[in-house]
């Protein structure tokens, strides 16, 4: 796990060690992805600074808003406008890759709501993926669903995000990213490694 864990970290790591100014979180930054109540007083922020600076926001930035909001939909059971973000996202986006795979378990999870079927949602969204070319992004995919628990989740955030009071937009995007693995990947992780096995997609060293 330890290797497989090292590669998550660097997404964290790439954040940013320290924040100057941004999110305010609290002194254990990790308890935003397991704490109900602390992650609900951050998300208000989060999007209260994603909505204002969405209007001017262009490139890469965009995209980075567009995602956390869809984040944060998601998180709030919000499916058809989170998905209506990851559409806005792929319709700029000049990464065959990265337009398939942005927010595929959003996708799932929407999809699932018409039968309540996590599985045959996601037996739906990889039948319409161009498997190679993503090959690598589903390979993460299954091993963060080996890995990740509440547990290491919290870890990862403690450990990478070197907060003093406030964070930046990158690192609390990740800290989004998180809470969204604790609530929405955890519970189906077993299914999303099954299915993806049942695909031929290895898991990264660990």
């Amino acid at each position: 796990m330890r290797a497989a864990c090292g590669v998550i970290a660097l997404v964290l790591a790439a954040c940013g060690a320290h924040a100057a100014a941004g999110y305010r979180v609290p002194a254990d930054v990790g308890s935003l992805v397991v704490d109900n109540a602390a992650f609900a007083t951050f998300a208000r922020e989060l999007r209260s600074g994603v909505e204002r600076a969405l209007p001017t926001a262009t490139g890469e930035a965009l995209k980075e808003h567009l995602f956390a909001l869809a984040l944060l939909d998601a998180l709030d059971g919000h499916w058809a406008a989170s998905v209506a973000s990851l559409d806005r996202i792929a319709a700029v986006e000049t990464s065959p890759a990265d337009k398939a795979m942005r927010g595929l378990t959003i996708r799932i999870w929407a999809d699932a709501e018409r039968d309540h079927d996590f599985r045959a949602a996601m037996e739906r969204q990889l039948a319409a993926l161009p498997v190679d070319l993503v090959r690598n992004q589903l390979a993460m995919l299954r091993t963060m669903a080996q890995v990740f628990t509440p547990e290491v989740c919290r870890k990862l955030v403690s450990d990478e995000i070197k907060a003093h009071g406030t964070v930046t937009f990158e690192q609390a995007q990740a800290i989004a990213f998180q809470r969204y693995a604790v609530k929405q990947l955890v519970p189906v992780a077993a299914i999303i490694d099954e299915v993806l096995a049942a695909h031929g997609i290895d898991a990264l060293p660990h």
